[in-house]
């Protein structure tokens, strides 16, 4: 067929094959598409223009600035009318921090990528702080932002129909901004900010008023005087019950205020994810307990909190918080970080018939004996992931055994990550009874090639992850392989061995690792990597180098 017959294909053929290419992110076919004819680029340049955030030059800049620049000045060049297509108006993520990063990088290292972006019509944007010759990041990104905002408002109003973006991001959101930008954003779903003090009353009143689709807040930190106060004006402010997902990850002074204005959203919020929490507020979670629609909760306890004897010192709060919990019929992933007397809490929790996980991830400072036994419950866990604390926590044989019994009975199992040094008979026992497994992290102080011969019964292995101090042989590691490669109903593509801490004395040879990694490949399209413990002799002359 010649390139004339292709494209007499109907609109609609070319369309379907536009909608694929998006679905399957392959941004080099929209771009071939798109210069095909002009008729055709209609079709291709939305779609490629809705998905731009997730192209590889956007998400890996360093590798190709100059793809990312020329989407970047496409997007602005377009919110002034200078382009064939409104591109800015077919984008769906308008992630002003990413463009903030690849400017400094601009500034920085590429000076004639600089001046290419700078170029017209974009030399208004050259904005420099003061008298300096530096740029002004800050200002640029208002300008930008206002400027594909307006843009996207104006011909919004003109077609009297919705425009397409449904993320807003940024490191620099200023609150006197956001809800002029937010008026012209009908669409919008989720809001990302680098510092959550830009959210207040004002800006929830945006929200409620021009965005009926909103539903997600994520900041990277939330701290300041009146920061409590401020992010519950927030959400009160919104409409209520309309709040499906809020996240802090990272420095958080939000305490009760806020908690308990979350609860004016206690039937939609379905994720909850609230890092580094102070003192303060893990002495206020308990004004959550009427948010019992959740699905996924994360929680994490600042590292000062960890002296905190949450379950003496807050009682009712402590009890209540657990009772909480136990009513979140819905939840189906659980992850606690450095949280006081988690498995305390577990041990309540887990046992309770309405609280069915999936997915159960635990670092932790303590170990109550009756978490195991509540463990055994979670029949329907999928994935399960245990941390102890090093300094804080080492179990004896008389708890480490139940700890794996318990695990063992978690038949649904897909995925098992703990830094616990099970014995061979725990592995044993647990490959025994998991036989969906197909991902295993393990730890120990000496894992040798007997370990192999359980995890070889895994009719689902995809993954192992060894990251003890392990003596594992080349030949015992083939014959693992050949395990693996018999099973009638094995299901292994793709298998992944890492190897991290190989016994320098039991060292592999170049050879060795390459004649492994060649029958990773050819039999499961898999992958072998190992890395060695240093050279002790190395180790010992590092202690006099200074």
């Amino acid at each position: 067929m010649d390139d004339q017959s292709r494209l007499s294909f109907p609109q609609e053929i070319w369309w379907l094959i536009a909608q694929e290419l998006s679905s399957r992110r392959d941004f080099g076919g929209l771009f071939l598409c798109a210069r095909l004819s002009k008729g055709i680029a209609r079709l291709a340049l939305p779609e490629l223009y809705a998905i731009h955030d997730q192209s590889p030059a956007i998400n890996a800049h360093i590798l190709d600035m100059e793809t990312s620049i020329c989407l970047w000045r496409s997007i602005i060049a377009s919110s002034l009318g200078k382009t064939l297509f409104p591109y800015c108006c077919w984008i769906r993520a308008l992630k002003l921090g990413n463009l903030h990063s690849q400017l400094e990088d601009l500034a920085r290292d590429n000076p004639i990528l600089k001046a290419q972006f700078f170029s017209s019509p974009l030399e208004k944007l050259q904005i420099r702080s003061g008298r300096g010759r530096a740029l002004n990041l800050d200002a640029i990104i208002v300008e930008v932002a206002s400027l594909v905002t307006d843009c996207i408002r104006t011909s919004a109003d003109k077609e009297d129909k919705r425009m397409g973006i449904t993320t807003l991001e940024g490191y620099y959101l200023p609150t006197a901004n956001l809800p002029t930008w937010l008026s012209g954003l009908s669409s919008l779903t989720t809001l990302v900010a680098r510092d959550g003090s830009v959210l207040n009353s004002d800006v929830a009143r945006a929200i409620r008023q021009h965005c009926p689709a909103f539903r997600e807040v994520e900041c990277f930190f939330c701290r300041g005087t009146d920061i409590d106060e401020q992010i519950a004006g927030f959400f009160k402010n919104l409409e209520p019950n309309s709040l499906e997902s809020f996240t802090v990850l990272s420095m958080n002074e939000l305490q009760r205020k806020t908690f308990k204005a979350l609860c004016n959203h206690s039937r939609s919020l379905k994720s909850l994810a609230l890092l580094s929490l102070e003192r303060p507020a893990l002495e206020s979670l308990n004004e959550l307990q009427h948010c019992v629609s959740l699905e996924s909760l994360k929680l994490e306890g600042d590292w000062s909190a960890q002296v905190y004897d949450w379950q003496t010192e807050s009682k009712q709060s402590f009890q209540e918080v657990v009772q909480w919990l136990k009513d979140c019929a819905s939840l189906k992933e659980l992850d606690f970080r450095v949280i006081p007397a988690s498995t305390t809490i577990l041990a309540d929790v887990l046992k309770s018939p309405t609280v069915r996980l999936l997915s159960l991830s635990l670092k932790t400072l303590d170990f109550d004996d009756e978490f195991c036994a509540a463990l055994q419950n979670q029949s329907q866990l999928q994935e399960l992931s245990i941390r102890f604390d090093e300094e804080l926590i080492e179990l004896s044989e008389e708890r480490r055994t139940p700890l794996a019994d318990s695990i063992a009975c978690c038949h649904e199992l897909r995925e098992l990550d703990t830094n616990e040094l099970f014995t061979f008979d725990n592995t044993n026992h647990m490959c025994s009874s998991l036989p969906l497994l197909e991902r295993i992290v393990m730890y120990g102080d000496l894992i040798d090639d007997v370990f192999l011969g359980p995890i070889a019964k895994l009719s689902k292995l995809k993954s192992l992850n060894v990251y003890g101090s392990s003596i594992i042989s080349p030949h015992v590691l083939m014959d693992f392989l050949d395990q693996l490669e018999a099973d009638p109903d094995g299901e292994h593509e793709g298998l992944q061995v890492y190897i991290a801490n190989q016994n320098y004395d039991f060292r592999f040879t170049d050879d060795e690792e390459a004649w492994l990694g060649t029958e990773f490949h050819n039999r499961f399209k898999g992958r072998f990597d190992i890395n060695n413990q240093m050279d002790p002799d190395e180790l010992h002359e590092s202690d006099f180098s200074d």
